[in-house]
């Protein structure tokens, strides 16, 4: 079969410009800046509230038991909170050509963080670069009151150790990877 010249040309250009449209598409999603530091992409936001009971009976007040209770509830699963990791009014910037995303490093890197800002607490699990904690607020509650040049987050935690996957479903995982 013979292919007009012109023909090649158009494949090679609409080839050319799928690839292109992709990288565009996928470019915003991958990394933040701050400075000349690469601080990853925003964090999953897993869970907020404004009553640490609203999943279950967890206690009164905000001690650091009231809110590992609700941080477990929402992992499904037991893991720890160390008081002495905690971050008190942690200062954020905003990464650079974003007005709503704001990033700091963490006090060791971390699988999960914790954040309380007034009577608001959210759950993130950290995406890419686990040194760095970042938000995008549009995402989370207005009483968080983030980004804000009045506001600081009052306190931040990173939660350790990491929820297991059940032995039958790690197994039902990989038996399909080695399907594809």
């Amino acid at each position: 079969m013979i292919v007009p010249l012109g023909g090649t040309r158009m494949n090679v250009l609409t080839r050319s410009t799928v690839i292109a449209l992709t990288f565009a598409w996928i470019a915003p999603v991958h990394a933040y800046m701050v400075g000349l530091t690469d601080v990853g992409s925003a964090d999953s936001l897993l869970g907020q509230t404004n009553d640490l009971n609203a999943l279950g009976p967890c206690g009164n007040g905000n001690s650091p038991s009231t809110e590992l209770c609700w941080i477990n509830n929402v992992l499904g699963s037991t893991t720890t909170y160390t008081e002495s990791d905690k971050v008190e009014d942690q200062s954020f910037v905003k990464v650079d050509g974003s007005s709503s995303v704001i990033a700091f490093e963490l006090s060791s890197p971390t699988e999960y963080f914790f954040i309380k800002n007034a009577q608001w607490y959210g759950l993130f699990q950290n995406t890419s670069s686990l040194d760095w904690a970042v938000i995008d607020t549009a995402l989370i509650a207005a009483g968080f009151n983030l980004p804000s040049d009045e506001y600081e987050i009052s306190h931040i935690a990173p939660i350790g150790g990491t929820f297991e996957v059940p032995e039958p479903a790690r197994w039902r995982f990989w038996g399909l990877a080695w399907r594809h």
